[in-house]
């Protein structure tokens, strides 16, 4: 059915498809992500955010230690 698409978009997904499969099978497959490492980094950016204005970076540091802990 995608493959008669003439849609360009359709065909794109349809080669991305192609390009990750075994890449996709796989995360099926072992059920990991990396969801902890990412929900962390987005705390941190979000920290960062809030802390617009510390000097020193040690402080931040504490700052991000104390918090996402």
């Amino acid at each position: 059915m995608i493959q008669q698409s003439k849609i360009p978009k359709i065909k794109n997904l349809e080669k991305t498809f192609e390009n990750w499969y075994s890449e996709v099978v796989a995360s099926f497959y072992y059920e990991k992500t990396n969801a902890l490492a990412e929900g962390i980094n987005n705390k941190i950016k979000v920290i960062k955010r809030q802390s617009y204005g510390i000097r020193k970076f040690d402080n931040l540091r504490n700052l991000l230690m104390l918090r996402i802990s």
